[in-house]
């Protein structure tokens, strides 16, 4: 009898550790399933956050853009302003030549007057340095307008660089959607 009371109290003994054994193994199930849920929020949310950034940072750049192409066509139409005043420039030293030269002439007829002569030739020599002066200014005119043409040769290309950024970000977008289809066959 005293080894029939033992096997059941073996029984039992196994009875209970099963049981257990088995309650365990629900509760880890379990786990794994609010771990489950929890790891697709949060990858959920992220997605969610990285696809309102991208909205957010391609509206930047197609605005971004939009201003660099304003900004190339009015530096295009300034450097057009720009030769043109340079050709004014160039015609006004030519034209002032020939008013020093006039008042040489001048000077030259009106020797009997000395006071006169004196007057004449100060404006002769403020009239060369003013010469000298324009001279200087078309230089540095010619030079801008160099300037002006290189730096919409730079926007250019920069705007150039916003368009392929913008192609990229298209591009992380489709990976983004692409990434994302494991996360649809989820029904919550």
């Amino acid at each position: 009898m005293e080894n029939n009371n033992n096997q059941k109290e073996m029984l039992d003994i196994v009875e209970r550790s099963l049981d257990d054994f088995r309650k365990s193994m629900e509760y880890r199930e379990q786990l794994s399933i609010r771990i489950g849920r929890r790891t697709t929020q949060i990858i959920r949310f992220g997605m969610l956050g990285l696809s309102i950034l991208g909205l957010a940072l391609f509206y930047l750049i197609f605005i971004l853009t939009k201003d660099f192409s304003n900004i190339t066509t009015h530096m295009t139409a300034m450097s057009g302003y720009m030769n043109r005043m340079d050709k004014n420039f160039t015609t006004v030293a030519g034209t002032i030549n020939r008013v020093q030269e006039t008042l040489l002439v001048l000077n030259e007829s009106i020797t009997v007057m000395p006071a006169l002569n004196s007057s004449v030739g100060n404006m002769d020599h403020n009239l060369g340095v003013l010469s000298t002066d324009l001279h200087a200014m078309v230089e540095q005119i010619q030079y801008m307008n160099g300037n002006v043409a290189s730096m919409a040769g730079s926007l250019q290309f920069l705007n150039n660089q916003f368009t392929d950024m913008n192609r990229i970000v298209g591009n992380m977008a489709a990976n983004m959607n692409q990434m994302a289809k494991p996360m649809k066959i989820f029904p919550f």
